[in-house]
């Protein structure tokens, strides 16, 4: 017999699937304020509340009896649950369709346009003026579409001095003679290492290389995916920079004259 008294984790259970039911209300009320297709409320009531309302009174329960009801609840806990995870996800396509519709690129919009330009000015220079609601860049001589939220495209987003999300791309392009010329494209801040796609893979073939001098050339598969430990790489890192170090001693050591 188990005490009633003591068994505090089916109320819990109970709050926490009527704390899942509001959020799948709300979830599904905020959908239809973004104007998309959604079921009707419907009142959720606890599964087995008939019996649970018949044994409220009693003091003490049988273990089988507490069994059958935490699992009765936990099943529709984990319902309203997925329910929940669903309504989300239904909301969040929702809002991506939005953004796209308004921020998205149509090459149809795009080609039917010129083409009627063409047609209207006989090929020649585009005619100025016209209906054209999109935002371009601001950057000088770029007609590329803006990225959200701000007055620069993605090649130019460096140029908004108030964004925070990317930066310049750290490797270096060219050694001038005033110093090291950076790359600088724009890439995410959560990039690690900061380097552009095109960089980035230049890493790793100079990676690859360097296994393969160091005898690990099936270190790293045809899908760059690299097998090999984190001790390996690191002693390599350190015995190349043993190798410049040593380098580097003997030419600036003074040479013994010999008679």
């Amino acid at each position: 017999m188990i005490n009633k008294e003591d068994d505090d984790d089916d109320d819990e259970t109970e709050k926490m699937m009527n704390r899942s039911i509001v959020r799948v209300g709300d979830s599904a009320t905020s959908m239809d304020e973004s104007g998309s297709a959604s079921s009707p409320l419907r009142p959720v009531t606890v599964d087995g509340a008939d019996a649970d309302a018949a044994l409220a009174k009693s003091r003490f329960l049988t273990r089988e009896e507490v069994l059958r009801r935490r699992l009765r609840r936990v099943k529709q806990l984990g319902r309203c649950y997925r329910a929940h995870y669903w309504a989300l996800m239904e909301e969040m396509r929702s809002k991506y369709r939005d953004y796209s519709w308004t921020y998205g690129k149509s090459p149809f919009k795009e080609g039917h346009n010129e083409t009627d330009i063409d047609n209207q000015n006989g090929g020649g220079v585009p005619a100025l003026g016209g209906a054209d609601d999109i935002v371009r860049c601001r950057f000088s001589g770029c007609k590329t579409k803006a990225m959200a939220l701000t007055t620069y495209c993605h090649s130019h987003i460096l140029s908004d001095s108030k964004q925070r999300l990317y930066h310049g791309c750290r490797a270096v392009a060219k050694n001038l003679p005033t110093g090291p010329s950076f790359c600088n494209k724009p890439v995410l801040k959560t990039m690690v290492p900061p380097a552009c796609p095109t960089h980035h893979q230049f890493g790793e073939r100079c990676l690859a290389r360097a296994l393969r001098r160091a005898g690990l050339g099936n270190a790293i598969p045809s899908n760059r995916k690299p097998t090999v430990k984190l001790h390996v790489l690191v002693s390599e890192f350190v015995h190349q920079i043993q190798n410049k170090r040593k380098l580097a001693l003997k030419e600036t050591a003074p040479k013994v004259e010999t008679e």
